[in-house]
């Protein structure tokens, strides 16, 4: 073979191997941009739910307002993906929330569903309900200049949009009549007081300022933002 037919054929291997290797770079990125927890998370509602609990003590007179739901969903890997959501149906709405996806089912088991509903334990309860406890709080507190919680914004895709599951339970918000916030330990007692005098208006609402009290939640959970 002449020698400058053999430096084109190098010339040419060389182009198809740099190809090939930019080529294997772009669907290993396009790979990771659609399994990244963000990715995932946006994609949620097309999972079937797999289980959807509340705490058993949320109806009762001393339960201060607090409702804990969690609703997982089954990913097409067999891996679960999760939102809990810690509502205020007193005053504040959704007052925490995260999700998470691509826990294994024993993980899942073992690190949250324990924790879902503490300190209450968990109890079956039916989509609907849940989803008409969340997003009728988050109405109710927003008369009163409230807005969830920041990282709603990616646990709502754990959610099915408003209007796909009917709201046919009669629900109530406040405390005889009026909006009652109790404070917990994270709470910017401050502002949310202002706020209630500014929207709900002198002596339309209660409050209750404790001394003390535990943490409204324990769960570890990943800043989504620093995702990719």
């Amino acid at each position: 073979m002449p020698r400058d037919e053999r430096q084109r054929q190098k010339k040419l291997i060389k182009r198809r191997k740099k190809k090939a290797n930019a080529t294997g770079r772009w669907r290993c990125a396009q790979n990771t941009a659609t399994t990244s927890p963000r990715a995932l998370i946006r994609k949620a509602r097309e999972y079937p739910i797999l289980e959807c609990l509340i705490n058993e003590d949320w109806e009762e007179d001393d339960s201060e307002g607090l409702v804990r739901i969690l609703i997982a969903r089954k990913q097409p890997d067999g891996n679960i993906a999760f939102g809990v959501y810690l509502v205020d149906m007193f005053c504040l709405g959704l007052k925490n929330t995260f999700c998470n996806v691509g826990y294994s089912p024993s993980r899942y088991r073992r690190e949250v569903r324990p924790k879902s509903t503490h300190p209450s334990k968990p109890k079956k309860c039916p989509p609907e309900l849940a989803h008409q406890i969340v997003y009728q709080a988050i109405d109710y507190a927003a008369q009163f200049g409230f807005k969830p919680q920041k990282d709603y914004k990616w646990s709502r895709y754990l959610l099915e949009e408003r209007g796909v599951l009917e709201e046919s339970y009669d629900l109530a918000f406040g405390k005889d009549g009026k909006p009652f916030f109790i404070a917990g330990p994270y709470d910017n007692v401050d502002v949310i007081m202002r706020r209630l005098e500014k929207h709900a208006g002198p002596s339309n609402y209660h409050y209750f300022i404790p001394l003390d009290g535990p943490p409204d939640d324990d769960f570890p959970f990943v800043d989504l933002e620093d995702e990719g």
